[in-house]
């Protein structure tokens, strides 16, 4: 009698877990399409001059982290910019952003940061993120890095980029 409970009883959970994962969530929509993610990193010293650019251009696809690595000699920075694709084809962004620093080259100890920031955007949209937060020198010198963010959309048989 157990034994025939049990396997009606699992039964039962089999055939609703399928149900539940069948009904109200279909995600074809996100299927075949590309996203271009595309970066400007700039390091700002004082005056907000810039100390350093770099640009970037990568294929994703929804849920699919890009990351980014900046090293310096007692510095790392990680961001990962990940981009999820929503039904109405607007875009739910989430940076990450990881910091290890040491006082300086020679010492063992390293403090460690992280942010993290979600931002719904449309395609073509800018988000700014800014990784590192606010940096001072010894000397009260202020530094920062920014990292503009662009999602666009890539059509698949052409793969040609659109803002929508």
């Amino acid at each position: 009698m157990r034994r025939s409970i049990s396997s009606i009883v699992l039964l039962l959970i089999s055939v609703l877990g399928v149900n539940a994962q069948s009904a109200g969530f279909d995600f074809d929509f996100i299927k075949g399409k590309k996203l271009e993610i595309n970066l400007v990193t700039r390091g700002l010293g004082t005056d907000n001059e810039t100390l350093w650019h770099m640009e970037s251009n990568r294929v994703a696809v929804s849920g699919e982290a890009v990351k980014v690595k900046l090293s310096g000699d007692n510095l790392v920075v990680i961001a990962n910019i990940t981009p999820y694709l929503n039904e109405d084809n607007t875009v739910f962004l989430v940076a990450k952003g990881e910091i290890f620093l040491s006082n300086n080259t020679d010492s063992k100890e390293v403090k460690y940061y992280t942010t993290l920031k979600s931002l719904p955007v449309k395609f073509g949209e800018t988000a700014v993120f800014f990784p590192l937060g606010m940096a001072y020198d010894s000397d009260s010198n202020v530094y920062s890095i920014e990292m503009d963010i662009q999602v666009l959309s890539v059509e698949d048989d052409s793969d040609s980029v659109r803002t929508e």
